[in-house]
């Protein structure tokens, strides 16, 4: 069986991937990720209400990316459950929009890392890992100045170097972060470059995997609704879940093309730097 976990899968993109996941194959089985047992068992119970035969195709596991025993008990869970059956996929969805520097980093950047830390052993041989990130990430590097752009697209970052920096810039107050060079004090953006940038690191930690990142597009979800303003879901042009999914699904099963990239909603090659529209050409070292 290819057993994938998805974290956040209780609702949104993340729901959305575990049923995509299930209808993709049959030899498919979700590990239901969610940091709420009653929300998670809702969610199982919706994608059963779905197809009946997903019922002995999930597994529903208590998790919590901000807590790292929360996230080693799943995973001893997981290994009793299935004794030594590994994972074919480990899709990092749980995310937060709004919150401090500190809060969001912690959930979007630390809580794929101790996700990784502690399942990344178990993928079989071209496993593979999706960090479910933002256009936010390359918008938000943009508007940095020449020097942290290089710092956020080089190919040779290493995970102590980057966890130096998020906690510099956890330490300091906006005024000063937009003195260092950064065109925006957006937390949100600030955490999804930093997912960007460690999804570089980790692909050169696993090079028997395949890690990507990806953006999943503006997606009617609670996270996205943050940051409608006054707009409406339809204003915005918000897609549905299901929409948001397909990148993910894609760089799933897809043959693989690469390990360490960002792609675009459009599973297009995006650049880490700039935005690049769903439709315009594919991203290549150099353009």
């Amino acid at each position: 069986m290819k057993n994938i976990l998805v974290t956040g899968a209780n609702k949104g993109i993340g729901l959305a991937v575990a049923s995509e996941i299930l209808r993709a194959a049959a030899d498919t089985h979700v590990v239901l990720g969610s940091r709420d047992m009653a929300r998670g068992h809702v969610a199982v119970a919706s994608l059963v209400a779905q197809d009946a035969t997903w019922a002995d195709r999930i597994t529903l596991l208590e998790l919590d990316v901000c807590d790292d025993q929360s996230v080693q008990r799943a995973r001893d869970s997981w290994m009793q459950e299935r004794l030594d059956t590994g994972l074919y996929g480990i899709v990092n969805n749980a995310g937060l929009g709004q919150g401090t520097v500190v809060q969001t980093v912690d959930v979007n950047v630390y809580g794929v890392h101790r996700v990784c830390e502690a399942f990344a052993p178990l993928l079989g041989h071209e496993g593979r890992i999706v960090n479910v990130t933002s256009a936010s990430g390359p918008n938000f590097v943009a508007n940095c100045s020449a020097d942290r752009q290089a710092f956020f697209t080089d190919k040779t970052i290493d995970w102590s170097s980057l966890q130096a920096f998020i906690q510099e810039c956890g330490e300091l107050e906006p005024d000063v972060v937009q003195r260092m060079g950064f065109g925006s004090d957006s937390p949100y953006g600030f955490s999804k470059a930093c997912a960007n940038s460690y999804t570089l690191w980790l692909a050169t930690q696993h090079p028997q995997l395949v890690i990507n990142a990806c953006t999943p597009g503006f997606i009617e979800t609670d996270l996205g609704k943050e940051f409608l303003g006054a707009r409406t879901p339809q204003e915005a042009g918000m897609k549905p879940p299901a929409a948001g999914a397909q990148v993910i699904i894609e760089l799933l099963f897809a043959s693989p093309r690469g390990s360490g990239h960002y792609y675009g909603s459009d599973a297009l090659r995006s650049p880490l730097d700039r935005y690049r529209a769903p439709g315009s050409p594919e991203f290549t070292e150099g353009n």
